[in-house]
């Protein structure tokens, strides 16, 4: 359950990638066609408002799974390991509430739009319940995430295993931002040395 979770967690993580990238995609449309065409879509406020909010919550549960989450943990990390695994529990529990009290609310908000019929004001007149159920689902999402650490943890917790805990929840150090940095860089210049590799391999013309 917990490795599905993250296996889908990342996909939408990709989502939210392309929400933002075709978010840049239409506001240069839009500018480019109001400069040089004459005309506007007269919807790229709406949609990109719409491709903001989902990718924003599709994000959400991979960026805590990641621990890309802001945290301001000061005190916490000087706290003996006894304390700290507690307040990382206490931490969970409190986001636990708040993501049921986001969801409950995006998808009563949704509900309410699907039994009025409500469409946005554009051009396209697009059902609202489309967009905010898209919405909604990111924060099921990291609903469910939250749920998943939880149970790991309290599972960690009670095989005693406060070390594994603390270092699944706690946030991230500059000694993690810079191993993510030059695994990211090795993979590049990997992926750039295949076409040459396979280009002074192949078949002589």
């Amino acid at each position: 359950m917990f490795r599905a979770l993250e296996w889908v967690s990342a996909k939408a993580m990709t989502v939210a990638g392309w929400c933002y990238l075709l978010i840049t995609l239409l506001i240069c449309f839009d500018i480019a066609a109001r400069r040089l065409l004459g005309f506007s879509t007269e919807a790229t406020t709406e949609v990109t408002g719409y491709l903001m909010a989902i990718g924003m919550s599709w994000g959400l549960a991979g960026t805590l799974f990641e621990r890309g989450h802001v945290r301001i943990d000061v005190l916490v990390q000087k706290m003996p390991l006894k304390v700290r695994v507690w307040l990382h529990l206490a931490s969970l529990i409190a986001l636990m509430v708040a993501s049921g009290f986001f969801a409950w609310g995006a998808f009563s908000l949704t509900k309410d739009s699907w039994d009025f019929g409500a469409t946005d004001l554009s051009a396209l007149h697009t059902p609202l319940a489309i967009p905010q159920g898209l919405w909604a689902g990111g924060l099921v999402l990291m609903l469910l995430a939250v749920v998943a650490l939880a149970a790991r943890a309290v599972r960690q917790l009670a095989a005693g295993d406060a070390d594994g805990m603390d270092r699944m929840l706690m946030a991230r150090t500059y000694v993690d931002e810079a191993a993510e940095t030059l695994e990211a860089v090795a993979e590049a210049q990997q992926g750039m040395q295949q076409p040459a590799i396979s280009t002074a391999t192949g078949a002589p013309r």
